[in-house]
């Protein structure tokens, strides 16, 4: 009896994976350790994860307190030449000129603002 050895790959099975890791900052992680030792100082029940508040948190929170709190990250995240080039496309079409006369025209009003404004 010859047993018959073959190449045989062994069937994987694939896990799913429904959750990615966030990589989160110090200060915001004591925030939530906060509120989770919080929610867990209660005679009875389960233990409550950091994951059960944010989810509960993002549920209750309405339409307009999630479209200020997208607005606010959005500003926050604008460096100073992005602020300068909303700022020159916004007020470009007022000013009768290309863009380089347009920031000539502001380097001279700030200089003689800074003129009359030493500080």
């Amino acid at each position: 009896m010859e047993q018959n050895i073959e190449n045989k790959t062994p069937k994987t099975t694939q896990k799913k994976n429904d959750s990615t890791a966030i990589r989160f900052d110090k200060v915001f992680m004591r925030q939530v350790t906060k509120l989770v030792d919080k929610a867990n100082k209660k005679q009875f029940g389960r233990k409550v994860k950091p994951k059960a508040i944010l989810v509960n948190l993002l549920n209750l929170a309405d339409e307009k307190l999630l479209e200020k709190t997208i607005q606010k990250s959005q500003e926050e995240s604008l460096t100073q030449s992005d602020r300068k080039e909303m700022f020159m496309k916004d007020n470009i079409g007022r000013f009768k000129g290309n863009k380089e006369e347009f920031e000539q025209k502001m380097m001279e009003l700030m200089s003689g603002f800074l003129s009359q404004n030493p500080t």
